[in-house]
């Protein structure tokens, strides 16, 4: 489906008439539509480690602390505990905060691994690598549509445009979305789009501990070993 074809969906849900564009029209709600879209596509991809996000970058280490060049352009986030030095068969931890990264520089670091820190927009590593060493993390892509060349990007800009992830999710999201937006009952549509989403993370990467809407959604409070804690899917979407 297009990002046209999705918004033509959205509206037949909503009962609004159908755009003939998205991008560059002038009708409010053809504006409201995009808006959504691109809030709800971007959300997410924030929310989850989606698989077909998922991607690895391989480096190779430059002397020093500060390894440029290392963050791919599409990098959103690094998955948790898959910073590895492969020539040293050697994890790197971290992210770690910047009050342990300058106690670090303060006291001297001892610890048996080396740990990393983002640092403006790049990795700070340490103990410093003496380059050459082969670096290797998986992360996941903030390029979640893609253009009708299938070039992948982080928000829609064509009508032919396509999402990355599972497009009837992203409808629901903006039926949700527009009625919410509107002042209209809501309260089905959000039902279905959480029930819809819990399937789709059931099935997306199966595992013990597979996330619920109640992470997305803010109603636990769970944090799993070595992820971020979980921002609602629908915090600031409109």
């Amino acid at each position: 489906m297009t990002l046209l074809n999705i918004c033509q969906s959205v509206a037949d849900e909503v009962g609004i008439l159908r755009p003939v564009t998205v991008i560059s029209n002038s009708d409010p709600d053809a504006q409201k539509l995009l808006r959504y879209a691109n809030k709800i596509g971007n959300r997410m991809m924030k929310v989850y480690d989606w698989q077909s996000l998922r991607k690895e970058q391989t480096f190779t280490a430059i002397s020093g602390a500060t390894q440029t060049g290392l963050l791919p352009s599409d990098f959103d986030r690094m998955v948790p505990e898959t910073f590895w030095n492969r020539s040293g068969s050697e994890l790197i931890t971290g992210p770690v905060t910047p009050v342990e990264w300058q106690s670090f520089k303060t006291f001297g670091f001892n610890y048996p691994e080396r740990r990393f820190i983002y640092r403006s927009g790049g990795v700070e590593v340490m103990p410093v690598m003496a380059g050459g060493e082969t670096l290797a993390f998986e992360y996941i892509s903030n390029e979640w549509c893609l253009s009708p060349g299938s070039v992948g990007q982080s928000s829609f800009a064509n009508d032919a445009d396509t999402f990355a992830l599972d497009e009837n999710l992203l409808i629901a999201g903006i039926i949700f979305a527009y009625l919410d937006g509107e002042d209209l009952p809501s309260g089905s549509a959000r039902a279905d789009f959480e029930q819809y989403f819990d399937k789709l993370i059931e099935n997306d990467q199966p595992a013990s501990k597979t996330m619920l809407a109640g992470d997305i959604f803010q109603r636990g409070g769970r944090r799993f070993s070595g992820a971020p804690m979980v921002q609602s899917i629908l915090t600031g979407y409109y």
